[in-house]
């Protein structure tokens, strides 16, 4: 089940987030999102950065908890980010996130299973993956890794330890103001197989929407930087999804101002 961090906004009123474990999500995840949205929120469904996923605008909480145990993905009350484009990382940050799963609310912080495709500078507790799977635990910027490897189990005990002592994260942290990968991504992939990294213009996706990515049937990675990534296409089923997501307010372009317009 997926339990939500319920919070009051002055603008959007009750809302809930959910923090993503690796920003792993399943096709159907998708569509009981989309069907929360249109039933007990604002008929959106936002992402955010820090792999995470929110509804605001809530009318009927017990309603939405009852949808939530429906998703398939792996929530976790604080971020346990993945690089997105990194099967090793998002799998050992499932496995950090199980055990995490007695943790309370925390400060905000975030955990980090990376490879070298996430960006430096954010403060807070983070956790590095080598390509090796070895796991390092700092207080440092993001990537800057001290050199003795953790098993999970010790990382998360080091991480509650940690955790007490750090800065919370800034969700308008710089390190993660970019896009992150966006458009046509196969240099980690087999010959005719494709991921497609996609921006979403201020991180609103109609429920309508979210309802059709999720018939896509793949699974699809929320990035730490607020965007999408569309795993294992074929490429000429790659090419169909481009024209019927990018009239739809998907971004594939990483040169397009709407990725960085308020």
């Amino acid at each position: 089940m997926a339990t939500p961090v319920l919070y009051d906004d002055p603008q959007h009123g009750t809302c809930a987030r959910i923090h993503v474990a690796g920003g792993s999500t399943h096709a159907q995840d998708w569509i009981t999102l989309a069907k929360c949205s249109s039933l007990c929120a604002d008929g959106f469904v936002y992402i955010d950065r820090f792999s995470a996923i929110e509804l605001r605008g809530i009318t009927d909480v017990q309603a939405l908890n009852q949808q939530f145990q429906k998703l398939q993905l792996r929530a976790t009350p604080v971020p346990v980010m993945a690089s997105p484009l990194s099967a090793a990382a998002k799998q050992t940050a499932q496995e950090l996130a199980a055990e995490l799963d007695a943790v309370e609310g925390g400060p905000g912080l975030a955990v980090i299973a990376e490879d070298d495709s996430l960006p430096a500078g954010a403060a807070g507790v983070s956790l590095s993956i080598d390509k090796d799977g070895s796991l390092y635990l700092g207080r440092s910027p993001l990537g800057d890794a001290p050199t003795t490897p953790l098993t999970l189990r010790t990382a998360a005990q080091h991480y509650l330890e940690a955790r007490k002592e750090a800065t919370p994260l800034d969700h308008n942290a710089s390190a993660l103001a970019e896009p992150g990968p966006i458009g046509w991504l196969d240099e980690h992939l087999p010959a005719g197989i494709v991921d497609l990294g996609a921006g979403v213009h201020k991180g609103a996706i109609p429920a309508e929407f979210a309802q059709l990515i999720g018939q896509l049937e793949v699974d699809i990675t929320v990035t730490p930087w607020g965007g999408l990534v569309f795993h294992n296409i074929a490429e000429g089923d790659a090419e169909v999804v481009l024209r019927v997501l990018a009239p739809r307010g998907f971004i594939f372009d990483i040169n397009s101002p709407l990725l960085r317009a308020d």
